[in-house]
């Protein structure tokens, strides 16, 4: 019975087909120190979805009139069969659930840098972009209610729903650019998005229209309730701040040419409190940051880089006994790599790629308000430093 409904649960099929066009156009105003690219994208997208399908009504004995058989005693209606195999292919079936939904949606974007200076430049962009739900959103089945009882929480049209609307975002980004004579770069930058029809859970009576996506009668289930998702009215809001630079000391003395640096990071937050966009697939990470060094000489180079993160907040975590306001996190790490290249020949170069050479595990964790420091820990995965060295030639 569980390799049958394994089997089913994961037999899905989707095909999604889109077409799109961009017209764009670019113009240079005043003496050429200001350029605007704009246009807008034209998209159409078409799903087809299949998955399973559970309908209770199934495996239950009917009279000539195809009325439920009941015990006189309970009242419970008779199934046909209780084997739990059997149970399952009469009431677990194999992409028996449809569902097909289209939308056309339009991109507009603006584009605009302006030479303050000839190594100074102030960028700005408008845009908007589009997050379709997974196909799971399409192809995830259908639990049908059992019609032979009365509407109730455990009695429900369990759905995705297909007819969610993608998430849709505009965004405005500014950033100031700094050139350095030789090679090198500064620059500071800054954006904010706002995000429309975020999806959330709901129960919501059936309706036609909504039944119809799906192929139901009205009649059969318009009694019953709708546990599915749907678009959230509230317009949910990112802004971030970023800082890069990169630079090529070449004022160094002549055994140290060939030094680079390179340190970015940025910052983000929302108008909603922290770990609950986890739902959402936006889970934020508030804080990160990037940092080395790169040297390079005729025969060789050597590159080394560090990689920072803050916590990253995955959700709440709720259920009997848990107190409000405890979460599950990623807790932030440091993380070295090192790259090098060594040239034996015009030829033939030996190379070497380690990452996390200092071996730092991935964790979780959970804290809540009274939570001790000593009982967060919930796992700790370590896979250990990847070192890849090799040789490569060009013949």
């Amino acid at each position: 019975d569980n390799l049958y409904r394994t089997n089913v649960t994961n037999s899905k099929h989707a095909t999604e087909s889109v077409s799109a066009t961009y017209l764009r156009g670019d113009v240079a105003l005043l003496d050429r120190r200001l350029l605007l690219v704009g246009g807008v994208r034209v998209e159409q997208t078409n799903t087809a979805a299949e998955g399973p399908l559970t309908d209770l009504t199934r495996n239950v004995q009917r009279d000539a009139q195809g009325r439920a058989l009941r015990n006189p005693t309970t009242g419970a209606v008779i199934p046909i069969t209780t084997d739990a195999l059997a149970t399952s292919k009469l009431t677990f079936l194999e992409r028996e659930s449809h569902v097909k939904r289209e939308y056309l949606r339009l991109f507009p974007s603006l584009n605009a840098t302006y030479h303050l200076r000839e190594n100074l430049l102030l960028r700005a962009a408008v845009s908007t972009s589009l997050g379709p739900p997974d196909f799971n959103q399409y192809a995830g089945g259908i639990t049908l209610p059992n019609t032979d009882n009365l509407p109730a929480a455990n009695n429900r049209i369990v759905v995705n729903n297909a007819a969610i609307k993608p998430w849709t975002a505009n965004t405005v980004k500014v950033r100031l650019e700094y050139y350095f004579e030789g090679v090198g770069q500064v620059s500071v930058g800054a954006y904010r998005r706002h995000f429309q029809n975020f999806f959330g859970a709901t129960v919501f009576p059936a309706t036609p229209e909504f039944l119809a996506l799906y192929g139901l009668d009205a009649g059969e289930f318009g009694a019953y309730e709708v546990s599915t998702q749907r678009n959230l009215a509230e317009t949910v809001r990112m802004e971030g701040l970023d800082v890069s630079y990169r630079q090529a000391l070449t004022f160094l003395p002549h055994w140290a040419r060939g030094l680079q640096v390179f340190a970015n990071g940025s910052l983000q937050r929302s108008n909603v409190p922290r770990g609950q966009l986890a739902s959402n697939d936006f889970n934020e990470i508030p804080r990160n940051a990037a940092w080395g060094f790169s040297f390079t000489r005729p025969r060789y180079n050597l590159r080394l880089n560090w990689t920072w993160r803050a916590d990253q907040n995955q959700g709440a975590v709720t259920g009997l006994g848990i107190e409000p306001g405890t979460f599950n996190y990623t807790p932030g790490y440091t993380k070295l790599d090192v790259l090098g290249e060594f040239t034996v020949w015009k030829r033939l170069t030996l190379f070497a790629n380690l990452r996390n050479v200092t071996d730092i595990p991935d964790k979780g964790t959970t804290v809540g308000p009274s939570t001790p420091p000593h009982a967060t820990l919930r796992f700790v995965e370590r896979y250990g430093t990847l070192w890849t060295i090799g040789m490569k030639g060009t013949f």
